[in-house]
């Protein structure tokens, strides 16, 4: 696991006058980022955390947390999950691991959950760019939940992420332990990154936020220099882990043909296929302004990558 460190995002609730404990639901705490994001709720003395899961408590559960079963396509569970709860977080999604239904169907369950019990924040991870890129099955979903969650009347905070540069199971890290960066469609064209570990932190941050000025705030999360190439992310990397790295690149029309060639078997292939052309076009890049504003100065991509590099073993 990386190294957490708050303070790159300055804990703006730290200023604040001293808060009775809300309770808070995490939706989706059994993934990859949900469970970063439970371990940094699970640290802030304003939180009463409540998780839930399909499975119920993991093995490895603490007192500090309270354990829930359910189910996004299950409505009843999910009443009952969000009985008393004041914020809710999601970080859920089906379309890697099942169906993207979990991510229509599912999401609008939980909305309508949400507005059932009255919380008073709904904390949304959704994507950069989503509205823009109807093509891509899942960053349409992050759409139509946002339209959902608006129209609910649920105070918001939609927290979107760009891509991330680790992954539970870490190809970027692996490639360049063999010396080499694979790169999508060309060296050239820019996109926005983030590291899970401090995308969990602003995501922590957006739920215990002391102000409700946040409430029905769209927030970028990227880095302070902004979008970068692969080109520039491969050339970075080499100089933080000193080790020299080709770049293999899939060209954009190989990509091209592939979507033709994977959409009737594998609606998880042509998912992915579809937000690299999307990629493409430029428009998957982070306004930082309002991340700044509100969780405080963003790292840089070289703070996000030694970081990052670091818990991946990739430097001495």
């Amino acid at each position: 696991m990386n190294n957490l460190r708050n303070t790159d995002f300055p804990d703006t609730a730290q200023a604040a006058p001293r808060q009775s404990p809300r309770r808070v639901l995490v939706v989706g705490a059994s993934g990859f980022l949900g469970a970063k994001i439970q371990r940094q709720l699970e640290q802030m003395p304003t939180v009463t955390l409540r998780a839930m899961s399909r499975r119920g408590a993991p093995e490895n559960a603490t007192a500090a947390v309270e354990w829930v079963r359910g189910d996004l396509m299950d409505p009843a569970s999910l009443d009952a999950a969000l009985k008393g709860v004041e914020v809710v977080v999601s970080s859920a999604n089906g379309y890697m691991k099942e169906s993207i239904e979990a991510d229509f169907q599912g999401n609008k369950n939980l909305i309508e959950a949400a507005a059932r019990a009255g919380v008073k924040r709904f904390v949304f991870l959704s994507i950069v760019g989503c509205e823009a890129a109807p093509e891509v099955p899942h960053f349409l979903a992050k759409a139509v939940a946002e339209d959902l969650i608006k129209a609910a009347g649920l105070p918001y905070v939609f927290v979107r992420a760009p891509a991330f540069l680790d992954q539970s199971a870490d190809y970027v890290a692996d490639g360049v332990k063999a010396g080499r960066f694979y790169a999508v469609g060309d060296k050239h064209t820019k996109w926005s990154y983030v590291v899970t570990d401090d995308l969990a932190v602003a995501v922590a941050k957006a739920a215990t936020y002391h102000s409700e000025d946040i409430n029905h705030q769209t927030i970028d999360i990227g880095w302070r220099d902004g979008a970068k190439s692969q080109h520039e992310m491969a050339q970075l990397i080499s100089e933080i882990t000193g080790k020299s790295l080709s770049i293999w690149v899939v060209p954009w029309w190989l990509i091209s043909v592939m979507v033709r060639l994977v959409k009737p078997f594998s609606a998880l292939g042509f998912d992915l296929l579809k937000m690299f052309q999307f990629f493409r076009k430029g428009r998957f890049v982070s306004d930082t302004t309002k991340q700044e504003q509100f969780f405080g100065p963003a790292p840089t991509a070289r703070d996000a990558i030694t970081r990052w590099a670091s818990g991946s073993g990739l430097t001495n």
